[in-house]
């Protein structure tokens, strides 16, 4: 699911220069006189009418909410307020009138961009299959706009549509220049390559893209009476899934026609942004899914999002629910207050395991995963899957929190920096066999430099790797902080942090909770990044007179608005769920 999502954007910049595009000129677009009656749409829906314009087997639809008031809101934010203001100090006066005037006054509640399925055998083209449409509110204002153009005009199925060659941003997008003092300085001009634009009219709407290819087929599905993307049952899921809170940005992706499209742009080297390599998909996992949608939301304590994973019933494996302790949450007892940043699940042997046996169907990648396994097992004498990895079934976190000790202390004395693991076993035994193992092994190897020195501190008993030379250090210690869970740290000083128990524990803090209440439980563990410390202690390491400058200090008042980033994942019968959420310090009042 993560890689899906990490395609999606990669596709996303790939399609920004066809978008520009098409927003540079959609200040030009004209509403024709006469319409055929039978493009009518009867939904009064936004959505619903741009659905039901395109093809039910759309790959890929971005659907952007313009209204004023829904980004008016966002300003009870310091981040969004700070924003504003500097568009306001450093957006020339003409081109802000301007946008009032061309496209303010013009555009409707939503802006949609979509990319239709591959046809044929063709490799997929970006220009040919991708559009952008424009609800219009004022079309006699497109009418007007269009008197002193000069295009060309043909008609497809009862439909004009207009061609631009050598497509110029208008007046107000070329005085973008002035934002820049070298755009003064006289440049050898460049090479310029003829760029086209095709604009078709629907009732209340502007239809732009880079060719008229794709308004076309967007014609086609009315005037053809064929199956429209509103009568998809996996778009219907999505637009329900949206009216759940304040969506920004809605993303619907149709998988199985989109995959076909990545495949296709991981191979066209002519991409502005490269893909990966289409050898990597797994296939046989990606097929279990039929749809993927995101949302950027407004939430009370600031932004959200989500995006989900449908899965298809008919293809989806059963998975045997893993083996969990009683208290799904309980590892997060181990964890400080004044922690930086988390990550925590459940059963890492089980999702290693899922890993191993992704890489096992790749021939590149299989002898690295077998190079790796006979590296541990030669160096260490363990087997990493059986020794290793077998008994780390419970929950676990990955952590790092501030501390005047440990191993990071040699960096230098104000460090201040420590990194923590605490796991949860249902197998201490062996657990206690494979410690036992590692540290006959690192005395070993290292001719009695390191030795394993046990400690009691309130009647916790601490095992540390010391590293007896001079200056003598402690490199790793652990505890046994009750009969199931393992607390392992950088160094004897860190670990004294953190048992039996932290002074203040990370649950009981008011950052931390106003982080992960509004994700959904049951989930799979939680990704958890306190900003306000984190900052802090990067802000150490950076020279005063770095710090003094204004853009810097621009920089942290926006950074220091963000109070936490906040993640999760969760599972259902239907789908997989990815959540996330920045906590954003409200507006302040100004004097």
């Amino acid at each position: 699911m993560k890689l899906l999502v990490a395609t999606t954007a990669a596709l996303s910049l790939s399609l920004f220069p066809t978008v520009i595009k098409a927003t540079e000129t959609k200040s030009i677009v004209a509403q024709q006189n006469s319409m055929p009656t039978d493009l009518e749409v009867v939904s009064k829906d936004t959505t619903s009418e741009i659905a039901a314009l395109l093809p039910a087997d759309t790959s890929l639809v971005g659907l952007f909410d313009t209204k004023a008031e829904t980004w008016a809101s966002l300003n009870r934010f310091q981040l969004f307020q700070m924003a504003q203001d500097a568009i306001e100090k450093f957006v020339p006066l003409d081109l802000k009138l301007d946008y009032e005037k061309y496209v303010q006054s013009l555009v409707g509640e939503q802006v949609a961009i979509a990319c239709m399925s591959k046809m044929g055998t063709a490799v997929y083209d970006l220009n040919s299959n991708c559009l952008m449409m424009v609800s219009i509110k004022d079309e006699a204002q497109l009418q007007s706009l269009l008197d002193a153009q000069q295009v060309t005009k043909r008609e497809y199925k009862g439909i004009t549509i207009l061609e631009f060659k050598d497509v110029k941003p208008p007046a107000p997008l070329r005085n973008l220049s002035k934002l820049s003092p070298k755009s003064k300085v006289a440049k050898p001009e460049a090479k310029k390559t003829e760029q086209g634009l095709a604009i078709a009219t629907l009732p209340g709407y502007a239809v732009a893209s880079v060719s008229a290819k794709p308004i076309e087929r967007l014609i086609d599905v009315k005037v053809e009476n064929t199956a429209n993307l509103s009568q998809n049952p996996q778009f219907q899921q999505t637009i329900q899934d949206s009216q759940k809170g304040k969506v920004l940005f809605t993303l619907y992706e149709n998988l199985s026609t989109f995959l076909p499209i990545i495949q296709d742009l991981s191979k066209d080297p002519k991409q502005p942004v490269p893909l990966f390599s289409p050898d990597l998909l797994n296939l046989d996992q990606i097929n279990q899914y039929t749809t993927i949608n995101a949302f950027l939301k407004e939430q009370p304590e600031g932004l959200g999002i989500q995006v989900n994973a449908y899965l298809d019933k008919t293809k989806t494996k059963s998975n045997k629910s893993s083996k969990t302790l009683s208290d799904p949450e309980r590892i997060l007892t181990r964890m400080p207050g004044v922690t930086y940043s988390a990550i925590t699940s459940r059963n890492l042997n089980q999702q290693w395991q899922m890993v191993a046996t992704a890489l096992d169907t790749k021939p590149e990648l299989k002898d690295y995963l077998k190079s790796f396994r006979e590296f541990v097992r030669t160096t260490t004498g363990l087997d990493f899957d059986k020794d290793i990895m077998d008994w780390m079934d419970g929950e676990y976190a990955f952590f790092s929190f501030p501390t005047k000790g440990g191993i990071f202390q040699l960096i230098g004395p104000n460090f201040n920096f420590g990194v923590g693991v605490a796991m949860q076993t249902s197998k201490r035994t062996a657990a206690e066999t494979t410690t036992k193992k590692l540290e006959d092994f690192i005395q070993s190897v290292t001719v009695g430099a390191v030795k394993v020195n046990t400690t009691t501190i309130k009647g916790q008993s601490i095992t540390s790797w010391d590293f007896v030379r001079s200056p003598s250090q402690s490199l790793i210690a652990y505890s046994w902080v009750d009969e199931d869970t393992l607390v392992l740290a950088t160094g004897f000083g860190a670990i004294k942090d953190l048992v039996p128990q932290p002074n203040v524990l990370l649950p009981s803090t008011y950052n931390f909770q106003t982080a992960i209440n509004p994700l959904p439980r049951p989930n799979q563990g939680y990704f958890y990044m306190n900003m306000g410390s984190t900052l802090s202690w990067i802000y150490g390491f950076i020279p005063s007179n770095f710090t003094s400058d204004q853009n810097v200090k621009m920089f942290k008042q926006a950074m220091g608005s963000i109070y936490s980033i906040s993640g999760t994942s969760s599972k259902t019968v239907d789908k997989e769920q990815f959540d996330m959420l920045f906590v954003l310090a409200p507006t302040r009042t100004r004097n």
